[in-house]
């Protein structure tokens, strides 16, 4: 396998921005992204329904402490909270989950660039994303990162008893 395509997570516990701090998971996370996770607003266009228990939750964030080798995966806290997730379950597709009560002041993006300068330093070629056609902020961020989109498809995503449709993106470094 070329050097070009591996994966490298090179795993650094924590990534500091001005305001934030991207840092592993941890299982004392789960209360905290539970109550994203239970919000519909939040999870409106997450690939699963609202979380309905807090073992549903745990299952998730104890996920995250034991990675895929593809896996880089972060907690978002601002002021020692935690306010979302951002990261890649499987390389080199990212995603990215903020509490609605954080929408708007920038830290998804704050978070997203520091991620992007994570990858970029670690000799990533590239990076792919999911989003629905309708979530308009994320495809937003996405853009103003440099991702272009690759494609549309419809029906790509069964949530819960309905379909949802998806754009593809990219980012080449």
């Amino acid at each position: 396998m070329s050097s070009r395509w591996r994966w490298s997570t090179a795993l650094v516990e924590s990534i500091a921005t001005e305001r934030l701090l991207l840092r592993r998971a941890r299982i004392d996370d789960v209360g905290a992204m539970h109550r994203i996770m239970r919000d519909p607003q939040a999870m409106r266009y997450w690939s699963t329904l609202p979380h309905e228990s807090v073992r549903q939750t745990a299952d998730w964030v104890r996920s995250m402490l034991d990675p895929p080798a593809e896996g880089d995966d972060f907690i978002i806290t601002l002021d020692g909270a935690v306010i979302g997730k951002l990261g890649a379950w499987k390389l080199p597709d990212i995603g990215y989950l903020l509490d609605p009560a954080h929408w708007g002041r920038g830290y998804a993006s704050e978070a997203l660039a520091a991620f992007l300068a994570h990858r970029r330093r670690l000799g990533t070629s590239h990076l792919t994303a999911d989003t629905d056609p309708r979530n308009t902020p994320s495809i937003k961020l996405l853009q103003r990162h440099g991702f272009v989109e690759t494609g549309r498809a419809e029906k790509t995503w069964l949530i819960g008893d309905q379909w949802y449709d998806s754009i593809y993106w990219r980012l080449d470094f």
